[in-house]
């Protein structure tokens, strides 16, 4: 099966954003409006990417590194898994993962498996949502909109992942579990 994946280059990746709000702008994902929702503590959102700062280190050697994540497509998905009811799926022709929202119930266990936090829970909607690859560019042989914006190039798409991970950042969940369809560039 072909399997599409990331590239990320965490020596590129700057913390601009840009492919967090290209991602918003191409899925038209909560918040649509202002003002945003706050609950306990935390915006209530739905957003498939987001841009991690991890501080490590210390005085005199600190350092800060940017990771962009998303669902990474796993070629074993915990997701896919955990769902009693068979809303997940892996597309055979690319090996993205795909959510269908009319069998979802919204029981949140594929939030809960996902060892990389990319399940995203729609309160609108009562289901869950994750990142689309933006297959509906894909189709037009267009990159992600997440990719199309990146100003450093620190985020890249392939269509033949060979799955090497390469060296995650720290704190990221053993790629061993699920086989994450994401190859890190060293810091």
């Amino acid at each position: 099966m072909p399997q599409f994946g990331w590239i990320v280059d965490t020596r590129r990746c700057d913390g601009c954003h840009a492919c967090e709000v290209a991602c918003r702008a191409e899925m038209n994902t909560a918040p649509t409006a202002s003002p945003l929702v706050i609950r306990n503590g935390r915006p209530v959102e739905v957003n498939y990417r987001a841009v991690l700062t991890i501080d490590a280190g210390a005085y005199p050697a600190p350092t800060r590194t940017h990771v962009t994540m998303a669902c990474n497509h796993c070629v074993n998905p915990a997701c896919l898994a955990a769902c009693p009811v068979r809303a997940i799926t892996k597309n055979a022709a690319d090996g993205l993962v795909r959510i269908d929202a009319a069998l979802c119930n919204g029981c949140r266990y594929c939030e809960w498996a996902c060892p990389y936090g990319a399940i995203r829970f729609n309160e609108a909607t009562a289901r869950v949502e994750a990142c689309t690859g933006c297959a509906h560019r894909l189709a037009q042989g267009l990159d992600p909109a997440c990719v199309s914006t990146c100003p450093t190039n620190a985020l890249q798409f392939t269509r033949d992942f060979t799955g090497d991970n390469g060296t995650p950042p720290a704190g990221f969940a053993d790629p061993s579990l699920t086989h994450p369809a994401v190859r890190f560039l060293p810091p």
